[in-house]
């Protein structure tokens, strides 16, 4: 018997050792949480990155063998003018705006560390994880208006966007500027900030670029040659992927307890929403057309993304299901009514990015009641015609400066044509 008291009495003074070396363990100190939230704004700008490409390399899987090399180009085109256009200008447009203001400074961003900890992680690494949020837009505008549109032309406004567009309108919300101090408007994740804005410039390229040589006829639209789709369905993976961390660090901290818990309510609720995209994309295609589509149903997986990105923390898996559903549908009916106006998508973009940010926008206060639904229109709507009316000026200023369509343009194939 006393043996069994003291090996009871044994086991119970190594769990209360282990209870205590946990309770060591999960009180970081102030170095370690540095470095860990510095490290998440590195993954959070390299998984920006990683998905500009994975949209570049949908885009090559959509495209005719031809044009495919001219699509890598403007990819890699745009990180680099991107780049400079935030850093001199397009940073502090979004940081260095007044409480409810409207514009913020023009000048070049400048990495300071003086006093680290009071930031809570190094200057650089968020600069970096900013940069590569701003360069998705450009990349979404390049989706609409691929194989036909003048690399020199899309990079000067790829810069415009980067530096210009994006951070004002980044600022209104994101930066304590107007509609998110006044009219409370709320984007977690970027729906209006990063998708409505790349779309309304893709939708201002698409109608002054015009569509593809051959794309519509007098009795309806030519269906478009690609080149590789099976590339453009793993790009999909890699799109599911890349955003997940992105929507990841946005929440600014990995370093305790309750950002860790955000996250993981963040991974299943996106998870549930692309599927639920990607099941209503499925079956829909097979009612309306009589078959699976697989190009809608890739972009039914950015359509449910966009769909949960503006709040994807506070609904119940249930709720992100009916969320990402909605999103698969808008991506699956929305194309064929753009072909009715001519307007020529390359990259389905204005579906999957402004009609499902415009979705998710309004969806918020359904799950979040501290979200404002007028102050979700006002702002939404705000950053869209923005984003749309500058856009359209510098495409039709680049259309009678340097040009915006390519010369050498081929045909689609048609039975009419050899």
């Amino acid at each position: 018997m006393r043996k069994v008291l003291l090996g009871s009495g044994f086991i119970a003074a190594l769990l209360c050792a282990s209870g205590a070396n946990a309770q060591d363990i999960s009180q970081a100190s102030d170095e370690t949480r540095y470095i860990l939230d510095t490290a998440l704004f590195v993954f959070g700008g390299l998984s920006a990155i990683v998905f500009v490409f994975a949209l570049g390399l949908r885009d090559v899987g959509l495209a005719r063998v031809q044009n495919a090399p001219q699509v890598c180009l403007r990819t890699i085109g745009l990180l680099g003018v991107g780049a400079f256009g935030f850093w001199l200008v397009g940073y502090n447009l979004i940081h260095m705006i007044e409480a409810g203001g409207f514009l913020g400074g023009f000048s070049p961003w400048r990495a300071d560390d003086t006093d680290p900890m009071s930031v809570g992680r190094a200057s650089g690494s968020i600069w970096f994880f900013e940069m590569g949020l701003a360069i998705i837009p450009a990349a979404i505008v390049s989706s609409a208006v691929s194989e036909r549109v003048k690399t020199w032309s899309f990079l000067l406004f790829a810069a415009a966007m980067a530096g210009l567009i994006y951070p004002i309108a980044a600022s209104w919300i994101w930066g304590a500027g107007y509609f998110g101090e006044v009219w409370r408007t709320y984007d977690f994740g970027g729906a209006a900030i990063i998708h409505i804005v790349g779309g309304a410039g893709a939708l201002a390229g698409a109608l002054v670029v015009g569509p593809r040589p051959g794309r519509y006829h007098e009795h309806g639209t030519r269906p478009a040659p690609t080149t590789a789709l099976p590339l453009s369905a793993f790009a999909a993976g890699f799109i599911l992927a890349a955003w997940t961390i992105i929507l990841a660090a946005k929440i600014g901290s990995f370093s305790s307890l309750e950002p860790a818990i955000s996250f993981g309510s963040i991974v299943a609720n996106a998870s549930i929403a692309v599927a639920a995209a990607v099941l209503a994309a499925l079956f829909l295609t097979q009612i309306v057309y009589r078959r699976v589509g697989l190009v809608t149903t890739i972009n039914a997986v950015i359509g449910g993304l966009v769909s949960i990105s503006a709040d994807p923390l506070s609904p119940g898996l249930w709720q992100a299901a009916m969320i990402g559903a909605v999103g698969g549908v808008i991506v699956t009916v929305a194309p064929p009514f753009l072909d009715r106006f001519r307007i020529d998508d390359a990259g389905f973009v204005i579906p999957a990015h402004l009609c499902c940010g415009v979705w998710g926008m309004i969806i918020v206060p359904w799950s979040n009641p501290d979200v404002w639904l007028p102050g979700q229109f006002i702002g939404l709507g705000a950053v869209g015609i923005f984003a749309f009316v500058l856009s359209l000026l510098i495409w039709v200023a680049l259309k009678y400066s340097l040009g915006v369509r390519l010369k050498t343009e081929t045909l689609m194939p048609d039975e009419d044509t050899p």
